[in-house]
Parts: structure tokens; C-alpha cells; sequence
């Protein structure tokens, strides 16, 4: 139900976005070099991409990596002190990053169904641009199956996230960010493994880059 959930509302919202800005924001930069600068207010902003992620802990030795696509969105609020920026973020995105069991282990498959972080971010702002950090907590819905047993475990996965971009000011409507970030999720028991290979964490690398406006 929750992923669910989350999957109508990430999709929709991202989507209603993008066709938004498609036909209604002027895609051209400005030149003007007193172009007004406004880095503080809320910032919405969708992503797609296609990662793989990589596993780790003993469950790594019998399960390739799952790789797949994501969908989501970004709920920013920045606030600029002098040439600082100080804000939190929030992402959620549903995940279609699957796969199977490693060499001898075909009974196994793992399906990442969604992940979602909790941030801080520091910019620092010269003229058009922003160089910002960010960092926080991170959560993820990780399924293993095994077809041979008829087994499955679902694991909601903590660990931490930090990352890094910048953003440059386009126009009066337009922002362009571009950023990477590191998801380091905690090892956590599942059953529908064997005994010897029940730990299983993973590690997630990502890039993001969009047009955003702050309002």
C-alpha cells in the first residue's frame, strides 16, 4: 500500500511538472548581468535517472546488483544569510531497480522498490552561481525472493547520504542544479537467504541535474 502510494504520487507529480515547465518557462538564458538573484524560497523539483546499485555484505556474494530506473521529485526550502545559503531538502523516489541471483543462485531476485532522504544544505553564493554540500539520512524498501522456497523478505534499509553541486541562475524563472550524491545503506538480516549469507547492504551513486525555480 505504502509503495504504492508513493509510486501514483511520485509519477503524477513529476509528470504534471515537467509538461508544466515544457510549455510554460522560456528556455533561453539570460545575458544580463544584473539579472535579480533570489536564492531563498521553496524549490520543487522532479528527476528520472537509471543507476545500478551496489550490494554489499555477505547477501552480495549469491545476488548481482539490481540497476533500474527512478522516478521522484525534491522538496526544497533554502534561506540566504549574506553569500550563504542554509536549507533542508527531502526526496522521495520509486524505484524499478531489480535483480537476479548471482552464478548457481537463479532461485534468488532482489527488487529496490523505493528509497527517500532527509538533508541539510550549505551553498555558498558569487553572482549567478551556487556551490553547495548536502547530507542527512536515507531509507530504502528492499525486497529479496527466493522462487526455490517461496520465501520473500522485505527490509526497510537506514543509512546515511552527502553529496554536492552547484546551481547557476538561467533566467527570472529558471535555475539550473546539477548535483552528486553517495547513499550508504546500513546491512540488515533477510531470511529468504541462506544462514551463511543473510547480511545485506548496498551503496547508491547519483546524478541529478534539472531546471528549478524557487518560490
Amino acid at each position: 500500500m505504502r509503495s504504492a502510494l508513493k509510486e501514483a504520487l511520485s509519477a503524477a507529480f513529476a509528470l504534471a511538472l515537467l509538461v508544466t515547465r515544457a510549455y510554460a518557462v522560456n528556455l533561453y538564458p539570460t545575458v544580463d548581468a544584473d539579472l535579480p538573484i533570489k536564492w531563498s524560497g521553496f524549490v520543487v523539483a522532479p528527476y528520472f535517472g537509471y543507476e545500478t546499485m551496489k550490494l554489499k555484505g555477505a547477501g552480495a556474494d549469491v545476488l548481482d546488483d539490481p540497476k533500474g530506473w527512478r522516478i521522484g521529485a525534491e522538496l526544497d526550502y533554502d534561506y540566504q544569510i549574506g553569500s550563504f545559503v542554509v536549507g533542508v531538502a527531502g526526496d522521495a523516489f520509486y524505484t524499478w531497480y531489480d535483480g537476479n541471483g548471482a552464478a548457481a543462485h537463479s532461485e534468488l531476485s532482489s527488487r529496490l522498490f523505493d528509497y527517500e532522504t532527509v538533508r541539510g544544505r550549505l551553498g555558498y553564493t558569487f553572482g549567478r552561481w551556487m556551490l553547495f554540500g548536502t547530507g542527512g539520512v536515507a531509507f530504502g524498501d528492499l525486497e529479496v525472493k527466493n522462487a526455490l522456497s517461496g520465501a520473500a523478505d522485505r527490509q526497510m534499509l537506514t543509512g546515511w547520504t552527502a553529496g554536492g553541486g552547484f546551481e547557476w541562475v538561467w533566467n527570472n524563472e529558471l535555475t539550473l542544479r546539477g548535483e552528486v550524491a553517495h547513499i550508504d545503506f546500513n546491512q540488515a538480516k533477510f531470511s529468504s537467504l541462506s544462514t551463511p549469507t543473510q547480511e545485506l547492504g548496498a551503496n547508491l551513486d547519483l546524478f541529478k541535474i534539472d531546471f528549478i525555480s524557487r518560490f
